[in-house]
């Protein structure tokens, strides 16, 4: 039986006798057993893994991130606004100067400007814009470096609200999440007025900061070709600034054109013809600081009952007392007072000198030149109009308008005429100026002197006063008594501790500008003393008050002896220590006192109107005399006078009113009393009602004659001494 052999085709596709063909092996093939299971479980551990990993990554970069309540209450620093009285702004603190604007405020076009230049897509992503991400991934890689970015606004706002702007993929990363919680928890219109209001610019943060800082005017206020321009600087607020790259920022506000046109926001005609335009960009500049002496006190008190976070970043809103225009004449007549009298005196050490020794401030040891100060108190509410408590801030910060304790002089004599006044003395009462020695409790005599070293025997209480003449004052207070003086010092608002010593009738002691200013508001005020007040209230930045300050006053004087002391003061202003005044252009009606202390090391000057009351003082801070004759009316009343003039150039006059408790009647010059036929000298002078003369003068009796022939005439007596008198009534008062 012949054996049929297999065809060589079919066995050598089948791989050879017996074996399977390669098609059938492997469709046969079977994976071995339990491999899909073990991949299954294998790719599921790999995804496990992945996404623990991912969330414990998500979870570590955002574990710093702020919490979905904070988000809800973003709150970007805001500065605080010091205003003057005339609504100027006085000073700013921020640690970010920023300046809220509400969305409907800013303009339309500005608005535009930025989302076609930062971020086209706004309105219509969720936060990111992934396709531009992959762009600027291509971009960046093929320049092998970053030149595109890819932020959102909303990751641009998350970056500047709570990031740093340092290049790492982990703030890239954070600033994601941010940028989806952001979305999630505001309005794109809420976004972009925080985008707006809080991104920087280089001069500040916010388009209001940036616009005033480089236009000069609200954001509010710009035209196309600024607004376009201020858009441009948030690329790279160093590289575009106006300010110093002026050229660039042109060049970059062409590019914002361009992307408005490509946005649809304008033609293309509109924007040649804003790119044509200049723009009136301000010069970066360092503008002298009004009242630095005040803004520092202003600050100190807001940090001590505010604290710092609230006074540099909750926007509080302060409005203080202070009038620009007092300041300036204030701190002009100061400087240009005490710079005269440096080439005057030939000062070893002037400001000049000492500014060319010590350039840099921190290096600068306490000024040796000669210093001053001065400040305005409105009597009627106590407001503040002006302080200067040193001719540079920067070089020393002590404020010698309220810090320095310094002998007040004769500025301190109203106090112990207030208080003889009170207990029955009069302008026209007689006080011998005469050498005078007291024991002083050890085993020196006190032998008490005038300024020109001579006597002049007796003089009324009202040229003792307006002359300055320190005798009498010494005799006054041995009749008064030195407490009584003391509680009227005190009542006033002398706060400083004052000796009760009989030299206290000198200016013994010490005291403070901002004392004697303000106790001699109750002269200028009928006798109501009013407590300085810095400013009239402070608001947070929605406009709650949080404080106010009332107007407080204090009645110290009856308005009769009040009256009594103005017009004493009003002759020491008019014809004593302080009729210089009218040389130096002061011609209103005002009254004042000249202070002068031992060896000229203290000049003062206190004068009022009923509208301003003034204080200057000058001197050395080491104590040391100013030269000879260097007195308060040559060194203090000229600023005085100047600071006045300018404060009080738009205010009508007005005039003291004499009340009706205090009358007129006419007294001998040399005596005081009732003046007799005999009298040489007669005077009208004023007194409180029942406190005027009834004796009849003691040193010019008539002749016995002449009273005997005018016996049993009493209307011919009567109509000869009208006579009499009618020929002084002209006089002026002594």
């Amino acid at each position: 039986m012949a054996t049929e052999e297999p065809n060589k085709e079919e066995t050598k596709a089948s791989g050879g006798p017996g074996k399977k063909p390669a098609r059938a092996r492997l469709l046969s093939f079977r994976l071995p057993r339990g491999f899909v299971k073990t991949f299954f479980i294998v790719s599921l551990a790999f995804i496990v893994v992945g996404v623990v990993g991912a969330a414990i990554t998500i979870h570590a970069l955002s574990r710093d991130l702020p919490s979905p309540a904070r988000l809800q209450t973003i709150k970007p620093p805001i500065k605080t606004l010091v205003f003057a009285a005339n609504g100027d702004t006085l000073h700013e603190y921020f640690r970010q100067n920023r300046i809220p604007l509400r969305l409907e405020t800013i303009p339309e076009g500005l608005k535009q400007a930025v989302i076609a230049t930062e971020d086209r897509g706004f309105y219509n992503h969720y936060g990111l814009e992934l396709r531009g991400m992959m762009r600027a991934v291509l971009v960046n890689l093929r320049e092998g470096q970053r030149v595109q970015g890819a932020s959102t606004l909303t990751q641009q706002l998350a970056r500047s609200l709570f990031l740093h702007h340092r290049k790492e993929w982990t703030r890239k990363f954070r600033e994601m999440l941010l940028a989806l919680q952001i979305e999630r928890t505001y309005t794109k219109d809420e976004i972009l007025e925080m985008y707006l209001n809080t991104i920087y610019f280089g001069p500040g943060y916010g388009v209001e900061a940036a616009s005033l800082a480089f236009f000069s005017k609200s954001v509010t206020e710009l035209e196309p070709p600024e607004y376009t321009m201020l858009a441009g600087v948030l690329n790279n607020p160093g590289f575009y600034s106006p300010f110093r790259h002026p050229d660039r920022a042109y060049n970059r506000r062409a590019v914002v054109l361009r992307s408005m046109v490509a946005a649809g926001y304008m033609t293309p005609d509109e924007a040649e013809a804003i790119g044509q335009q200049e723009v009136n960009i301000q010069r970066e500049q360092k503008r002298e600081p009004l009242a630095p002496y005040f803004v520092e006190m202003v600050r100190q008190y807001l940090e001590e009952n505010y604290g710092v976070k609230q006074l540099y970043e909750d926007g509080m809103r302060v409005y203080t007392t202070l009038d620009p225009v007092t300041q300036r004449a204030a701190e002009a007549s100061l400087e240009a007072h005490l710079s005269k009298v440096e080439l005057e005196q030939k000062y070893e050490m002037t400001r000049v000198v000492f500014d060319s020794l010590y350039t840099e401030p921190e290096e600068r040891p306490r000024p040796q030149y000669i210093q001053g100060a001065v400040m305005s108190i409105d009597p009627l509410t106590g407001d503040i109009r002006a302080l200067v408590g040193g001719r540079d801030f920067e070089t020393s910060k002590f404020n010698r308008a309220v810090q320095a304790q310094r002998q007040p002089g004769s500025v301190f004599k109203p106090f112990l005429y207030a208080a003889a006044l009170q207990r029955g003395w009069t302008p026209a009462s007689m006080l011998l100026d005469a050498p005078v020695e007291l024991e002083t409790g050890s085993d020196q005599l006190w032998r008490p002197v005038n300024f020109d070293n001579t006597f002049r025997g007796p003089v009324s209480l009202r040229y003792a006063l307006a002359h300055s003449i320190n005798v009498p004052a010494v005799r006054l207070i041995l009749d008064v008594g030195t407490q009584p003086v003391l509680q009227m010092a005190q009542a006033m608002g002398i706060t400083s501790p004052l000796p009760a010593v009989y030299s206290l009738a000198l200016g013994a002691g010490e005291a403070n500008l901002q004392e004697l200013v303000a106790a001699y508001t109750a002269f200028a005020n009928h006798g109501v003393r009013v407590k300085p007040r810095m400013f009239t209230r402070i608001t947070d930045s929605r406009g709650e008050v949080l404080e106010e300050v009332p107007v407080h006053q204090e009645e110290v004087l009856d308005e009769a002896t009040n009256f009594l002391l103005v017009d004493l003061m009003r002759s020491a202003l008019q014809e004593g220590t302080g009729r210089s005044a009218r040389s130096h252009g002061f011609v209103r009606e005002g009254a004042g006192k000249t202070g002068t202390t031992d060896r000229y090391t203290d000049a003062w000057f206190v004068g009022y109107t009923p509208e301003l009351v003034t204080g200057v003082w000058v001197g050395f801070d080491q104590q040391r005399s100013m030269g000879n004759r260097k007195t308060g009316a040559a060194m203090a009343l000229p600023i005085w006078a100047s600071t006045m003039i300018a404060a009080l150039d738009s205010i009508p006059e007005s005039t003291f009113q004499q009340p009706e408790t205090v009358m007129e009647a006419f007294v001998c010059v040399d005596s005081g009393q009732k003046p007799t036929v005999a009298c040489e000298q007669i005077a009208r002078e004023i007194f409180a009602a029942g406190m005027e003369p009834s004796r009849v003068c003691e040193i010019h009796q008539p002749p016995a004659q002449d009273l005997r022939e005018g016996v049993g005439d009493f209307e011919e007596l009567d109509a000869r001494r009208n006579n009499e008198f009618g020929e002084f009534s002209g006089g002026g008062r002594r």
